[in-house]
């Protein structure tokens, strides 16, 4: 007979309330001795790369030939460079979950929902758990932030040509269509999302590639348009644009830890970042050469007005819709983690989660611009979820000894390139900062809150 057990540890007697993601099949061997078999279900590798391409090929993305205005060709390689090493930070951060649950099987192997700040933890200590925490907290909710912001835009711009509603009230209106998925559990529970985020995101670049190319095929040589004046601000900003487009890492380790053979991260890292070069590199480059200096924040706004450009905003805004979910899941997960709130759907959920939705609300109608908050975020604590702590974690853990731990040793040529992704992130991360708080403060870049001004706008 099959049962549906809480943990593994309650069939040999212990009642410890600790869940796992097994299926327990419980029936008697030919001695008429019982035998219980733990049944893995989880994620496949598929379902895992559509989490990982689908999450980031997002509001980054239609960013991107903006961003590649503020930088000039310079920023090419610098955005090739980011998604490459972003990728083998992704692999790292999962290598590094991979030898926690082989040094500490009791306390890994089963379902865990804070992974990332575990493995912060078991790397330098309490402190850095605590800081991981925090920045993963800033992260998901700035992510979340900049995806509603951008959802409301193209909503309002499809349905409300003529504005008579608020921005300020779109921002509430699909805030709401949004509350009662929220309340899903686990990315288990909700892989649709992901297939339907990278599906629609996947159809849109093609359109908008294609409206680009017409508009710079009528465009001769020597009428291209002049691009903006690069300097070392415009790179920075450059450098927290691009990384907030590939760096959305914050949420692996809570994908990995969903799958059910967690030893094939890599390979859905590999093929999930491969799909989002193939879908980010593109559209930056025939967005420069076509526009330049007139280029849009959102890239939707730069094509001509028409039934293609109606299509890539409904797309776009139904992968923003769905990637929000995909977003604030780990942010909600660790905060009920926090507060012991039950795996199943209840009140304290409920909560919990309408709670941070709010809060989410507050941040966009306080900073209605979504592209400062994207520069802000991804030069910030992105940079150093996606960027600086993964090869610094792997390293530590891989230099801890122990008689009954497998050796792990790192090739020179490794360790130098690891150092050199750390290197570039903290330089990178410094300047984008600093760039991004200047044009936030910035006496011509203040804008009222949606609530002080009723009539905010995005631009």
């Amino acid at each position: 007979m099959d049962l549906q057990l809480k943990t593994i540890n309650q069939i040999n007697g212990n009642t410890n309330n600790v869940k796992t993601d097994c299926k327990l099949k419980v029936n008697h061997d030919d001695n008429g001795n019982l035998k219980v078999t733990a049944i893995k279900h989880g994620m496949s590798v598929i379902t895992t790369i559509l989490f990982v391409a689908g999450e980031n090929a997002g509001a980054g993305l239609l960013a991107l030939p903006s961003t590649l205005n503020k930088s000039g060709w310079w920023g090419l390689p610098l955005m090739v460079m980011i998604i490459f090493d972003s990728a083998v930070a992704a692999s790292l951060i999962g290598k590094c979950w991979l030898i926690l649950e082989e040094r500490w099987p009791q306390e890994y192997q089963l379902n865990c929902r804070n992974p990332y700040p575990e493995i912060g933890k078991m790397a330098f200590g309490p402190r850095m758990k605590s800081m991981v925490t925090i920045m993963l907290q800033v992260t998901l909710i700035g992510t979340s932030a900049v995806l509603l912001l951008v959802c409301a835009q193209l909503s309002s711009d499809l349905i409300d040509r003529n504005h008579s509603l608020s921005y300020g009230l779109w921002i509430l209106i699909i805030a709401f269509g949004i509350c009662p998925f929220m309340w899903l559990g686990t990315p288990v529970e909700f892989w649709p999302a992901a297939a339907i985020a990278l599906g629609t995101s996947t159809i849109a670049v093609l359109l908008l590639l294609f409206e680009i190319g017409r508009d710079l095929a009528s465009t001769s040589y020597d009428q291209l348009p002049i691009a903006s004046e690069v300097n070392l601000s415009t790179i920075s900003l450059a450098f927290g644009s691009f990384m907030f487009a590939s760096g959305g890492t914050g949420p692996f380790p809570t994908y990995q830890n969903d799958m059910r053979d967690k030893s094939k991260w890599t390979r859905a890292v590999v093929i999930g970042f491969t799909v989002l070069f193939f879908l980010l590199t593109p559209l930056p480059i025939m967005g420069y050469l076509a526009y330049g200096s007139t280029v849009s924040t959102n890239i939707i706004h730069s094509i001509p007005i028409g039934m293609s450009r109606d299509i890539v905003a409904i797309l776009m805004a139904g992968h923003l819709f769905f990637a929000f979910l995909l977003m604030i899941n780990p942010a909600v997960q660790e905060i009920e983690d926090k507060f012991n709130v039950p795996h199943t759907f209840n009140w304290k959920r409920v909560v919990i989660r309408v709670t941070m939705l709010f809060l989410i609300v507050f941040i966009c109608e306080s900073i209605p611009r979504f592209g400062k908050i994207l520069d802000l975020i991804g030069g910030s604590t992105m940079n150093c979820l996606a960027y600086i702590f993964p090869p610094l974690f792997y390293i530590r853990l891989c230099s801890m000894k122990n008689p009954s731990w497998p050796e792990r040793k790192i090739s020179t040529v490794n360790k130098l390139y690891f150092y050199k992704i750390v290197l570039i992130g903290v330089i990178g991360g410094i300047c984008s900062t600093v760039s991004a708080t200047l044009a936030i403060l910035g006496p011509n870049a203040f804008v009222l809150p949606c609530y002080l001004d009723l009539n905010c706008t995005n631009e």
